[in-house]
Order: C-alpha cells, then structure tokens, then sequence
C-alpha cells in the first residue's frame, strides 16, 4: 500500500502546533476521512503543552497505520518542544528539541537523538550542581518516556461501556462529541437503578451546582478514550450476558421513545438521572413529589414524568422475565 500523509497546523496568541505524520495504511476498509476529521479536532480544541499525551493521543489516532514518521512540534511562552520518530528500513530513529524559559530568559535547551546522543546548554543556574543533578534525571527519565510511547489500550471495562452504549442509545459512541461525557454519566447512573454496572469502582456523588450524579472514573474512561473518536467496532470484543443485553434494551428504548427531538436528549436524561439519584441515595423513601422537585431543581411536571417512566420501565423488565 502507498504511503499516506497527515498534516496540520496551528497557530494561537502566544505560540503554535505542527504536526506531520506519514504513514501506510494497515487495513484496507481504515477511514482516512476520519483520521483527518481527529487530527483537526485534537488540534483544534485541546491543549498541547504535554508532549507525551500529545504523542499518545496522535498515535492513536493513527493506530491503524504503520508509521514511517512523526513529527511534533509546540512552542508557547513557556518554551519550545520538538520530536521526531522515523522507521527507515526497520530502524526506528528518534529526535528531541526543548528550549524552557523561565522569567522570559532561557533556562536550558536539550537537544538529543539516537545517533549523537545528548546535548545540554544551561542558563542562570551557575554553581547550582544539585540543581544541574535534579533537571538532568528528570529530563533522561522524559526522554526514556518519549522515546517510547505506545497508543492507548482500552481494557474490558472500555469495550464493555462502548457495547451498553451501542445498546442503549442504538448509535455508536464519538468520543471526540461534546456530549459524550454527559452521555454516559447519565446512561450508567440511570442503568445502575436497573442493575447494571461495570466490573470497576466508579462511585457517583453530586455535582454541587447541578446536583447531577457524576462519576470520575467515568470521566477517566471517556477521556482516555477520545482519540478513538467514532467507535463502530472493537478488537476483541466483549461479548455482555443476554440478561443485561435485555435490560440496557428496555431502558435505552423506554427513554428514546418519550424523547422526540435529539436537542431534548441530553436535559431529559439528566433529569432522569438526577430524579433517580436524589429518590435512592438523597432524600428518604417516603419523599414525595414536590420534594424530589425542591431538591433536584426540576419542574413537579418533569420529574412526576421521570418517576412514571422509571415504573413503566421497571414493569416492563419484570413482565420479561
């Protein structure tokens, strides 16, 4: 298969991000096309100024390349960061270029690569060997670090997460979408009233100011998994027991069919989660209506509708058994 070429570019008040990347494709239905839409994405909305997580995240993003190179590049006021990855021949090449600034003066510029090894140029730091001591373990131990970076791992609880969202929401999950996150808080808190968990401790508390059940381990996971982007397919997949199959259904088509329009999605499960959090774990079992309405700031409508549709979902997984 030919070679491949990736590049972007941008550039913001105090600094820029480059990235070229070429590589040949290792499957032949890899969507190229959505590759390029991650690319953009990453450049365009997140921060840069950890090299690692940048090449982390790039390289999953090409995870279904071989590479042949990768380029990075950033510079802010804080500095300049540079690194390059090659494969000619079957011999990986790596190069490193950091400039740090500190009160607008340069502190220390490196430079290494695998044929010349390191070099390091200090500023405003004479006499101070500890000093010198400090930085130069800290800067080998990031090198060793860069020069080895892998693409993420999603582990059994990640494919178990995309395989209840697919079955809940009947869509395949984009961890590049703003609302995903929002999206699976509600989904698992929802699910967990009905049962359904995944095989790890992610415990929800309240968000003080929307008084939402939200989970940061969830978040953790989402995160992790953004460089993935559009997921319609896992290696590996985990395959869910029919019992729970049959509950996520119930749940998932229950709330899609009293939600009409898509920009209702999000507010609507957000409510039900909350209306279910507040009934089980913040208020006592005997509180009405115009209490859970009080405590979760929802309307009496909103959540008197949330609390029958939790009871028709609830008669409809007993009638199925």
């Amino acid at each position: 298969m030919e070679t491949v070429r990736f590049s972007e570019t941008l550039n913001f008040d105090d600094g820029s991000i480059e990235i070229k990347y070429k590589g040949v494709s290792l499957r032949e239905d890899s969507n190229e096309s959505e590759v390029r839409r991650m690319l953009r994405d990453f450049v365009d909305n997140h921060k840069h100024d950890d090299m690692l997580k940048n090449v982390t995240i790039l390289r999953t993003i090409f995870r279904d390349y071989m590479e042949e190179s990768l380029d990075v590049y950033f510079c802010d006021k804080n500095g300049k960061e540079a690194v390059r990855y090659d494969n000619v021949c079957g011999v990986n090449g790596f190069g490193f270029i950091k400039e740090v600034k500190s009160d607008a003066s340069c502190k220390y510029k490196i430079k290494y690569d695998s044929v010349s090894g390191l070099e390091i140029k200090w500023f405003n730091e004479a006499g101070n060997i500890k000093k010198y001591s400090d930085d130069l373990s800290d800067i080998m131990k990031y090198i060793s670090n860069l020069s080895n970076v892998d693409p993420i791992v999603i582990n059994d609880n990640d494919k178990a997460l995309i395989e209840i969202y697919k079955l809940f929401y009947k869509e395949n999950p984009d961890f590049s979408s703003k609302d995903i996150n929002v999206k699976v808080q509600t989904m698992m808190s929802i699910l967990a009233e009905f049962g359904i968990t995944l095989d790890c401790d992610y415990s929800f508390s309240l968000m003080t100011k929307l008084k939402m059940p939200f989970s940061l381990k969830l978040e953790e996971m989402v995160q992790k998994m953004y460089p993935f982007g559009v997921v319609d397919e896992v290696q590996d997949n985990i395959k869910l027991a029919e019992e729970p199959k049959k509950i996520i259904r119930i749940v998932g088509d229950s709330i899609r069919d009293v939600i009409s329009l898509e920009d209702d999605m999000n507010d609507a499960l957000i409510t039900i989660s909350k209306v279910i959090y507040a009934s089980s774990y913040n208020l006592s079992s005997n509180a009405d209506i115009s209490e859970i309405a009080e405590f979760t700031n929802r309307s009496v409508d909103d959540v008197e509708a949330s609390v029958q549709l939790v009871k028709r979902i609830e008669h409809k997984i007993n009638k199925d058994d």
